[in-house]
């Protein structure tokens, strides 16, 4: 519904960072548990952008050109 393909992008992107955040730090099964205080943020830090681009490029980019192909960035 949004007029500009990159709103649409991000509001669908969006829901993802939450649950991203919450695995990489909250739950308790954390990655990286046993590794050094500075490889672990750097690990989760790579860990969420990758997560976060994922999901731009799934439900950002691919639902935007699949719903609407001539609007494409």
């Amino acid at each position: 519904m949004a007029p500009s393909p990159l709103l649409r992008i991000v509001l669908r992107s969006l829901p993802v960072l939450p649950v991203a955040i919450w695995t990489l730090w909250f739950d308790r099964s954390r990655p990286f548990k046993r590794r050094s205080p500075a490889i672990r943020l750097s690990a989760r830090l790579a860990l969420l952008v990758l997560v976060l681009a994922f999901a731009v490029a799934v439900l950002g980019i691919g639902l935007n050109w699949l719903y609407d192909p001539s609007r494409v960035i």
